[in-house]
């Protein structure tokens, strides 16, 4: 698994307005559970959760098939950064 970045919608009437968010050490373990569960050599996987009224992750979708990436929301930096990732990612998966 390699992270790549994390998204969050800071106003629940206009979910679809995305903003960079650094994810804390608890939010990676949450998500790495779901992607370590799907078990893929290869590819993009998207895990969207919602927080509760306590604060706690829920998951919403597990997505590995045709993810919508919102990477027009990105910085450049982290725009190129997954770029490459997924590069790479495409180079290995032919190589199987």
């Amino acid at each position: 698994m390699e992270f790549q970045y994390t998204l969050y919608a800071p106003d629940k009437e206009n979910r679809w307005e995305l903003k960079e968010y650094v994810p804390t050490e608890a939010d990676l373990a949450f998500a790495k559970r779901f992607i370590e569960w799907n078990n893929l050599d290869w590819g993009v996987q998207r895990v969207d959760a919602c927080r509760n009224e306590q604060g706690e992750l829920l998951l919403v979708e597990l997505e590995d098939l045709n993810p919508y990436l919102s990477l027009l929301e990105l910085t450049d930096e982290t725009r190129q950064n997954f770029v490459k990732a997924m590069k790479k990612s495409i180079k290995k998966a032919l190589e199987v």
